[in-house]
């Protein structure tokens, strides 16, 4: 088994290991390197009077180094897996500690597989009745509390909430974390972020922020209370938005969603202590959008996935909600992905009447991935050399563009020429995820905060 270097990338825990991975990533540096199968292994000059010992099995993909780091995959791990990506070690036979390690993992693996086969413990419904409903009264409990403060709040006016210190906000959280409703407390916990001032360009003014945030949240707590009123699949996304998981035993039933998947960009995030990776999707035959996130504690490494401007080809299992967007990947391959415009794309002021499709079902969301189709970069009305205000356009409409530290890549590949752009928009402004021109997809580099672009394709 082979990784590109854009999946070892991706397994690093935090940017700095990122980065640290890739000054590893020189052979020079290492001594010792072989290849057995899917497992390498090398030596490397660290601090101390003897090498580093370092060992990666690609097909996990899993890593050991004897190095004092207590992140996983450290940066010799990583380096290790990126000069392999980059010229395949030779077949040798593993040396001793090599072959003991990856002993040591078959014989794990061979005790987990016996487990999975014994009979499973039969289970007790009343126990898991009684759960469920204890947890829908914690909830209930917490949305109750949640109304209360909210009217609390309102009452004394938006410039009083403004004002309040984010103890005020941190411990309505923690209510709403011990009621078993963390995606209520996520919504809490941003209010004082959506409140600062000096707002990015292409961002609400602070106020405006504000009084979205306080109503999707009221709108979140109307539904809660309605949910006997809702089809089965509605509520699914109002539970979810509040933050019940979804079981195994649920995704197990859903069914397939067979295609070849373009997979247009990462997106990774700090998310309540935790790091938060996105996989955007599109279907090439269907032309649905699928978002497949997976979280990691710091310093842990996150699963492999496809690459930006691969395609996966195989089923993913879409989440129940509505609209559907939230999947996991089941059976399938990454691969090449073909030369083309992006799936699905289409003219901003059709994207903008699916954005309020979505807003009408939901009117929660924060934000809703669009594809937009043979767009130019440029000013919006109102732009001066002093604050310039840009935007992408074509004949049905116009929109803000996010100003990030990526933009001035995304220019320079544009080149005044019309693109396709996929991104983020919140009904304000469009942060950019990765663009086609000439047929080649542009991602934005999901970890690294430099201004640069990888060709993906």
């Amino acid at each position: 088994m082979s990784l590109t270097a854009t999946q070892i990338l991706d397994l690093a825990p935090d940017a700095p290991s990122r980065k640290a991975g890739q000054d590893q990533a020189k052979p020079g540096k290492w001594s010792a390197l072989g290849r057995s199968g899917d497992v390498v292994w090398g030596e490397i000059k660290g601090s101390g009077a003897s090498p580093y010992r370092t060992v990666a099995d690609l097909s996990g993909p899993a890593s050991k180094c004897t190095c004092p780091s207590r992140k996983f995959p450290c940066k010799h791990a990583l380096g290790l897996m990126l000069v392999d990506a980059a010229a395949r070690l030779p077949e040798a036979e593993p040396p001793d500690w090599v072959a003991a390690w990856a002993k040591g993992r078959e014989s794990r693996a061979t005790a987990a597989e016996t487990r999975a086969r014994e009979p499973a413990k039969p289970v007790d419904e009343r126990a898991q009745a009684k759960r469920r409903q204890a947890r829908k009264e914690r909830v209930a409990a917490a949305v109750d509390e949640l109304d209360l403060w909210l009217r609390d709040l309102m009452r004394r006016g938006l410039a009083g909430v403004r004002a309040e210190p984010y103890a005020v906000f941190d411990r309505m959280a923690g209510r709403l974390v011990d009621g078993q409703a963390p995606g209520l407390a996520r919504r809490v916990r941003a209010l004082p972020g959506l409140a600062a001032a000096a707002p990015p360009a292409g961002a609400p003014r602070p106020e405006e922020a504000l009084a979205l945030g306080l109503g999707r949240l009221a709108l979140l707590v109307g539904a809660m209370r309605r949910l006997d009123h809702l089809t089965a699949e509605q509520a699914a996304a109002v539970r979810a938005a509040v933050g019940y998981p979804v079981t195994a035993e649920e995704m197990a039933a859903r069914p397939d969603a067979a295609d070849d998947w373009a997979v247009l960009a990462h997106a990774v995030e700090d998310e309540d202590k935790l790091t938060a990776r996105t996989v955007w999707l599109a279907g090439r035959r269907t032309g649905a959008l699928a978002q497949v996130v997976d979280y990691g504690a710091p310093g842990s490494a996150l699963p492999p996935a496809p690459a930006a401007g691969q395609d996966f080809a195989g089923a993913l299992a879409f989440q129940p909600g509505e609209p559907p967007l939230r999947a996991v990947f089941r059976d399938g391959r990454a691969g090449p992905s073909p030369a083309g415009p992006l799936a699905g794309a289409t003219r901003i002021g059709t994207a903008l009447d699916g954005f309020a499709a979505v807003l009408a079902r939901a009117p929660w969301t924060e934000r809703w991935p669009l594809r937009l189709a043979g767009v130019r970069f440029g000013h919006l009305p109102g732009s001066t050399s002093e604050a310039p205000l840009l935007g992408v356009g074509d004949e049905t409409g116009c929109l803000a563009l996010r100003t990030d530290a990526h933009l001035p890549a995304l220019l320079a590949v544009a080149a005044g020429e019309p693109v396709d752009l996929f991104g983020l928009y919140d009904g304000f402004g469009l942060g950019v995820l990765a663009l086609v021109a000439q047929g080649h997809l542009y991602a934005v580099p999901a970890q690294d905060p430099r201004p640069i672009l990888m060709r993906a394709a």
